[in-house]
């Protein structure tokens, strides 16, 4: 009987200090809880004075709360303790106090903006052909009169017909333009390396154009039209489009066939706006579908061309000579290759030849 109670009591020690034990363990996790809490409380409270009022602070939400009383005394095995702590978020904008801003990336536009470009319609209506020299040569009648005559009776002499001939030469001139950049940020940016292939060869397109009109001739230079035209004076009429109409028909009295007309955009502008004394447009006006022109023939405006003046003439005797079409590369030039810098390069060769300077008139129009 002895024997048995000291199991007993063995027993019943074991038990008390193995609850002891948890009872301990209980108490130092719920310290630790109630040091987080606090903690989280210092750290989410709204400031006074923003008109909000102070909330109640986690912890002493957490030390007043009946289900923990009943959780140290054994009654329960967990519990839920609501608290009106703001919750800290990772935001965009400003967000409430504590919470952690994040930068957001701007969305980027993919091009490169305020970058105009005019068409370049001349060239596209001035024939053109493959070259394959740096100068273009081709024989021209230099003062030819046409000496056909009657023969009046039989045996007379026949009127003779003199052919005098001279040979001209147009020269192929090199248009270009050349860029530098790191090859860093053409690798990181390929949107930026293919607008810069666009440009620059737009960029030596458009200089041909405006060559191809106004160039001065000379050495490496285009002679362009308006160097190289035949000056005409109108007769009579005050208006742009009847001084172009005695062109035209001073073309086709010499021979050739009128189908184009260079302006400059304004002059153009001015007169395809013309009205009568009602008020009404001279042409069709601004919503007609027809294709622009004066007296049935094409009309190409061109920023290149002198305002005030104004090109007439048959395309068939103005050729544009393609020596080598504008061409894009890129390399290393001089200490490029150390320096990780790349050269682009556009590039054109062309030239001009006017085959017949009484086939292009140029005349002075009044100001737009």
């Amino acid at each position: 009987m002895s024997e048995l109670k000291q199991v007993v009591e063995s027993g019943l020690k074991s038990v008390e200090g193995q609850v002891q034990k948890f009872h301990t363990e209980i108490r130092s996790e719920m310290d630790s809880v109630k040091n987080e809490l606090a903690d989280m409380a210092q750290r989410s409270q709204t400031p006074g004075g923003y008109g909000k009022a102070k909330a109640k602070s986690v912890a002493a939400t957490v030390a007043g709360d009946e289900q923990l009383n009943a959780l140290r005394s054994r009654q329960t095995k967990s519990v839920i303790i609501p608290t009106e702590a703001s919750i800290k978020a990772i935001v965009g904008d400003a967000g409430d106090v504590g919470d952690d801003p994040y930068s957001v990336d701007d969305f980027r536009y993919s091009g490169i903006a305020n970058d105009p470009r005019r068409p370049l319609s001349l060239l596209e209506v001035l024939p053109s052909i493959q070259v394959t020299s740096n100068s273009f040569e081709y024989t021209a009648l230099n003062g030819f009169t046409d000496a056909a005559g009657y023969q009046v009776a039989e045996g007379d002499t026949k009127p003779e017909q003199a052919m005098p001939t001279e040979l001209k030469t147009a020269p192929i001139t090199t248009i270009a333009a050349i860029l530098h950049a790191s090859e860093q940020v053409l690798a990181d940016s390929p949107v930026l390396a293919q607008f810069i292939r666009s440009r620059l060869i737009y960029g030596v397109r458009q200089k041909l154009e405006a060559e191809l009109i106004a160039g001065a001739g000379g050495a490496g230079q285009i002679s362009g039209l308006l160097t190289e035209a035949t000056t005409f004076t109108p007769t009579g009429g005050s208006s742009s489009a009847d001084g172009i109409g005695e062109a035209i028909a001073e073309l086709q009295v010499t021979g050739w066939t009128p189908g184009v007309i260079i302006l400059n955009p304004a002059d153009w502008q001015a007169i395809r706006s013309q009205k009568d004394a009602d008020g009404n447009y001279v042409a069709n006006g601004w919503d007609s579908p027809a294709g622009p022109n004066i007296w049935n023939v094409p009309v190409v405006a061109s920023a290149s061309m002198t305002a005030g003046t104004a090109l007439v003439m048959d395309p068939a005797q103005v050729i544009m000579l393609d020596r080598m079409s504008a061409n894009f590369q890129l390399g290393y030039v001089g200490d490029g290759f150390a320096q990780n810098i790349i050269t682009s390069r556009a590039e054109l060769r062309a030239g001009l030849a006017v085959m017949a300077a009484s086939a292009v008139l140029k005349l002075t129009i009044p100001p737009a």
